[in-house]
């Protein structure tokens, strides 16, 4: 029992230092925590005296929080899957396209985009019911969108990073239901980016827009986004 208690425990931290060397490799979400850690409490938002009149704001928190671990996950194989294609392109000698390669990379912006924007707009629609922006129990602003369109006196907290909501907006939207973004198949050339034709409303009257966007640039500009979020989230409720 003791040997084997000793090798899951050796296993673990090897597999600890393998998710640390990625974050020296790539820049990843910043949550306080590894891919693997176990989940701590202390990472949380601080919410002070504060109770949310919905939902449990610490359960809600957690699987937000935790979600990312994914997302860093997706991330790192998105960076490698780049990494691969680029390094066969310069090989002349073995020219390999691999289709899998290719659909595997586009599902992965796919899927980074949709968590980081869900997450977002959970973090939205918190400072929302924390501000009372609530009418007859309705969340005035609930996402990016609402933030990005609905007028309310009250919420301006997140002005600094309209860049980030109106990118992963249109990107989210670009994989979900953009006609033309079929029309769009490409990576990064000098690093990996989100790529993606945006049809907005599938309105062809309008030309579609082309986005290449770095991942690296919305890593970082979500990470400012959260350390300010968890900020503002404990002023408000002190």
């Amino acid at each position: 029992m003791n040997k084997e208690i000793i090798k899951i425990a050796v296993e673990y931290q090897e597999n600890l230092n393998k998710c640390k060397e990625y974050r020296k490799k790539y820049l990843l979400i910043d949550t306080g925590k590894e891919i693997i850690e176990n989940f701590n409490g202390n990472i949380l938002p601080k919410f002070n005296t504060y109770k949310d009149p919905y939902i449990n704001e610490e359960i809600k928190f957690k699987k937000l929080i935790t979600d990312l671990d994914i997302v860093n996950q997706n991330i790192i194989e998105s960076h490698q899957i780049w990494e691969k294609i680029k390094e066969t392109e310069l090989n002349i000698d073995i020219q390999v396209y691999n289709s899998y390669l290719f659909k595997r990379i586009d599902k992965l912006h796919e899927y980074i985009a949709f968590d980081l924007k869900h997450f977002i707009d959970e973090v939205i629609a918190t400072i929302s019911v924390i501000k009372g922006a609530v009418t007859n129990d309705k969340i005035c602003i609930s996402s990016i969108g609402d933030y990005l369109h609905v007028k309310n006196d009250k919420f301006h907290d997140f002005d600094d990073f309209k860049d980030l909501f109106v990118k992963l907006d249109d990107l989210s939207n670009s994989y979900k239901h953009s006609y033309a973004n079929s029309d769009f198949p490409a990576v990064g050339q000098n690093e990996d980016c989100f790529v993606a034709l945006y049809s907005k409303h599938n309105n062809f009257s309008n030309q579609p827009i082309p986005y290449v966007v770095s991942i690296n640039y919305i890593v970082e500009e979500f990470n400012k986004f959260y350390k300010f979020a968890f900020e503002l989230i404990d002023n408000l409720t002190k």
